[in-house]
């Protein structure tokens, strides 16, 4: 393991713990040297870990006193949900992204992005169109190849980012790209052939019925994809239910 490596593991036990709550708020950490010694990381290390988490608002320090932790809900960033979401599956004894975060994922996806469409919808230029055209005549073709069609997907949404040309948008676009990267496996990986034909489609009609002028309010094109997008997170919704889609894939 690289020096580089070792902060990076500290930053994720205690993130792990403090996300499923073995480390509650208000929680007083041990000293540096016992705590070095409960997760067995050198004390550098260890310290460089905590001024990260100190960052993200998941810890704060009383001088004199101690460390203690933070409720993250009322303190921390995105940045935080999002480096939950570059862990490891393989690693099930770390893997702390459940059914239930997902699906809160989803439903804030639900919110934020046919907004985004909104207003990239009032800016699409011509060729923003034909580049969007494209990206969806690929997927289609390449339906079968469900790795991708999630690249075709992500491509798809930094378009919108784009189209938007909003600061604050991309930021917040860099920050969930990897949430919106697992909703975007997650689902592709969980439904059949025929949904994910389905669903390419229902997006070609609503691109198609926009550049034609058949759907001229912008507010309907965010409304009829909430409610592909809500289509969507139920499909996968029961799949889980019903075990035909299980979440912890173990990659080789």
């Amino acid at each position: 393991m690289s020096n580089q490596q070792v902060p990076e593991r500290a930053v994720r036990i205690l993130m792990k713990d403090i996300f499923t709550k073995k480390l509650k708020p208000g929680t007083k950490l041990p000293s540096a040297k016992e705590l070095s010694k409960q997760i067995h990381i050198d004390l550098s290390s260890l310290r460089i870990a905590l001024k990260r988490l100190e960052a993200m608002n998941l810890l704060y320090i009383k001088q004199g006193d101690g460390i203690y932790v933070k409720d993250y809900v009322k303190h921390a960033g995105i940045d935080f949900l999002s480096l939950l979401f570059t862990q490891d599956e393989a690693n099930t004894e770390d893997y702390v992204i459940d059914e239930c975060l997902i699906d809160e994922v989803w439903e804030y996806w639900m919110m934020f992005f046919p907004e985004m469409l909104k207003l990239a919808s009032q800016r699409l230029s011509l060729k923003d169109s034909k580049i969007l055209r494209n990206f969806l005549d690929e997927e289609y073709a390449n339906i079968n190849n469900r790795a991708k069609v999630i690249e075709l997907e992500i491509k798809q949404q930094d378009l919108v980012v784009d189209i938007c040309n909003n600061t604050i948008i991309f930021l917040l676009s860099n920050s969930s790209r990897p949430m919106r990267k697992k909703i975007i496996e997650i689902f592709v990986n969980a439904v059949s052939g025929k949904e994910l034909q389905t669903f390419i489609e229902m997006k070609m009609s609503l691109l198609n019925d926009y550049a034609k002028g058949t759907i001229t309010d912008v507010n309907s094109v965010a409304e009829k994809y909430r409610d592909i997008l809500s289509a969507n997170r139920q499909m996968v919704r029961q799949k889980i239910i019903q075990n035909d889609y299980k979440l912890h894939v173990t990659r080789k």
